[in-house]
């Protein structure tokens, strides 16, 4: 009798253990929220999540594979690459779109930099698994068409190279929402593409805003202002940056109410704080071009900052908070 007492009880606690098992693993609390008001003239937040649950392996593992590409952007054809993070269970031959985001690298940095990293390709995983965001599709491109050199020419890069090689080759190989990669193909897949970029390549963030809301509702710059013949420049008047974007949005008329900036800086220590923030307070108080706030159906832009310092690692901190908005 008793051993069939145990037995029951040893098959109940298996049966109650199921459904716990069948959940995967649970979200984790966020180790510190970070609010501020009197920085930018509006209440900002940022969640630092637990790095030590972020930033350890997956039990869901994305992969990354190497596109290999020739581009005539700047006149001689030239040999270039990029990197493609694919969700844990990706099948090439399923049926299933996947969000896209296009993430540009800071200086010095090629396209193996962020996602190179275990920490930043742990946390893409874990965030995905645990449900942070949906399964997406992220690409790693380098906007130096020479880089021993360091050379750089981010029109070029962000009207062509991105526009006519990249975008094409990484959306007819993998399913995105793009059904085809043309014009008419993208602009009806916008609202499921982003592109993301910190310091210099926050920086080609902005650019990609001033050349392709036709082509991304959503924009995330971190950790830099706005530049324009002098990259990384930080004495471009906050006037002049704001009116870059407002030529930009009236050059791309259609989609001047239909687009999402979330964008993300370090504290004092971050050497773009005060140049990236006068930048934003600005874009705050232009209230007929901006409405802030995280709801995207009626506000186009957001801000968070983090207290840390200028390091591209940092962008999957701001990744994650980013997910509240981007893609919902």
């Amino acid at each position: 009798m008793k051993r069939l007492l145990a037995l029951a009880l040893s098959l109940m606690i298996v049966l109650l253990a199921i459904p716990a098992l069948s959940e995967g693993r649970q979200r984790p609390e966020d180790k510190k929220i970070i609010e501020t008001d009197d920085v930018v003239g509006a209440h900002t937040v940022f969640k630092k999540y637990d790095n030590k649950f972020y930033d350890e392996p997956s039990e869901q593992p994305g992969t990354v594979v190497r596109l290999d590409y020739r581009t005539a952007a700047y006149g001689d054809e030239l040999d270039s690459y990029v990197n493609v993070y694919l969700p844990y269970g990706y099948d090439e031959n399923g049926a299933e779109r996947y969000n896209i985001i296009y993430f540009l690298p800071g200086t010095n940095e090629v396209q193996d930099s962020f996602i190179g990293d275990e920490k930043a390709k742990n946390a893409l995983d874990n965030m995905i698994e645990v449900g942070v965001a949906d399964p997406f599709i992220m690409v790693f491109p380098c906007y130096y068409y020479d880089y021993e050199n360091r050379l750089i020419n981010m029109e070029a890069f962000s009207e062509k190279e991105m526009r006519d090689d990249i975008m094409p080759l990484v959306e007819s190989t993998f399913r995105t929402y793009a059904e085809t990669t043309d014009d008419a193909g993208f602009i009806a897949s916008r609202d499921h593409r982003a592109f993301a970029g910190f310091s210099r390549g926050c920086y080609a963030c902005w650019h990609q805003f001033f050349h392709s809301l036709d082509r991304a509702k959503y924009f995330m710059p971190f950790s830099a202002n706005i530049s324009g013949a002098e990259e990384m420049s930080l004495d471009m008047p906050v006037e002049e940056q704001i009116q870059m974007i407002k030529d930009a949005l009236d050059a791309q008329a259609d989609y001047r109410n239909d687009f999402f900036i979330y964008a993300a800086c370090g504290g004092k220590r971050d050497m773009m704080y005060d140049v990236n923030a006068a930048l934003i307070s600005a874009m705050i108080q232009d209230t007929d071009d901006f409405s802030f706030g995280t709801d995207s159906s009626v506000n186009n832009l957001y801000y968070a900052i983090s207290g840390e310092l200028h390091q591209t690692l940092m962008s999957r901190f701001y990744l994650y908070n980013a997910f509240d908005v981007v893609f919902r």
